[in-house]
């Protein structure tokens, strides 16, 4: 595994001093909040029957985490990362699991990276705050942590040792935390529970639905969720009622203006409506602080979502 050379030791040595300073002068809460301390204290020992370490921990922690994901970091610090343990284990009869162990700056985005690191399709499993066990992957949150479990085989001895470990690590993080509460403003009716995510970005937006070039998308936060008719409705958050009406503003002028759109029409309540290239159909409204975008097989499935959440 990669080792962090000289210059990211460096780094972080300048971190722990800003941190410090923080301390003393009364930094941002978020910052002094920053816990002492290795992670490598919420890494299972040897009370897991049959698995062991295999090999030494590794950290990293803020712009040292591309040394470790090369080309996968954007997103993790889009939703607020701040440091990562990794850990490797391994059984008597040579199977293997891989733990991660993600802090991210708030609960909110830990949910985040959670909902964005899960496929929906799993099954629940008891842990955390939320968990989804899929194959031989367990992704769940836990207060400001994400934690990732992977196996690199299907077997049940595997299975369980991911679960034995997952909960090792769940019984170390002794705070609890809550989902966005944007994430109530879906409407339940029809929901698709696994497809629900919580996006702080861009690069989040666009793993959902990319519009490119356009104006009008700086947005505090987002959430996203799959209905039964098949319409995606994405609820983007900015925090005032002008902000989100200006957006949209700026949001349909380019959507008219852009090529990739066609049949565009307003219906009677002022609710916008186009068909991208792909042949989907969006409506688009606002709502006091939020943008209300509904993406669907047809208008009607998307004005039905956006009447539920209206």
């Amino acid at each position: 595994m990669r080792r962090i050379i000289f210059f990211a030791m460096m780094k972080r040595l300048l971190v722990l001093v800003v941190v410090a300073s923080c301390l003393s002068f009364s930094c941002s809460s978020e910052r002094a909040a920053l816990p002492a301390g290795s992670l490598t204290a919420l890494l299972p020992g040897d009370e897991v029957s049959g698995w062991e370490r295999d090999g030494a921990p590794e950290e990293y922690e803020g712009e040292d985490l591309y040394a470790y994901i090369n080309g996968g970091a954007e997103i993790y610090h889009e939703y607020g990362f701040r440091r990562v343990v990794l850990q490797d284990y391994r059984d008597g009869e040579g199977r293997s699991v891989s733990l991660e162990i993600f802090e991210m700056g708030t609960p909110a985005a830990a949910f985040g990276m959670f909902s964005f690191k899960r496929s929906g399709k799993g099954r629940p499993a008891s842990m955390g705050d939320e968990a989804e066990l899929e194959s031989y992957y367990l992704n769940f949150w836990k207060d400001r942590f994400v934690v990732t479990l992977t196996g690199f085989d299907e077997s049940r001895e595997t299975v369980e040792g991911l679960l034995a470990l997952g909960a090792a690590v769940d019984a170390r993080i002794r705070e609890k935390g809550e989902r966005p509460a944007l994430v109530g403003a879906l409407p339940e009716k029809g929901l698709d529970p696994g497809s629900v995510k919580f996006i702080r970005g861009l690069l989040g937006l666009n793993s959902i639905y990319s519009f490119h070039t356009a104006r009008g998308l700086l947005f505090e936060q987002g959430v996203v969720g799959l209905y039964e008719n098949g319409a995606t409705l994405l609820i983007l958050d900015y925090g005032s009622k002008e902000k989100a009406g200006g957006s949209r503003a700026q949001l349909e002028d380019h959507l008219m203006s852009s090529d990739r759109f066609t049949g565009i029409d307003k219906d009677e309540s002022g609710l916008f409506l186009v068909r991208d290239g792909k042949g989907r159909a969006l409506c688009l409204t606002a709502s006091g602080a939020h943008l209300l975008v509904a993406i669907g097989p047809d208008p009607s499935a998307c004005l039905e979502i956006v009447g539920r959440a209206l």
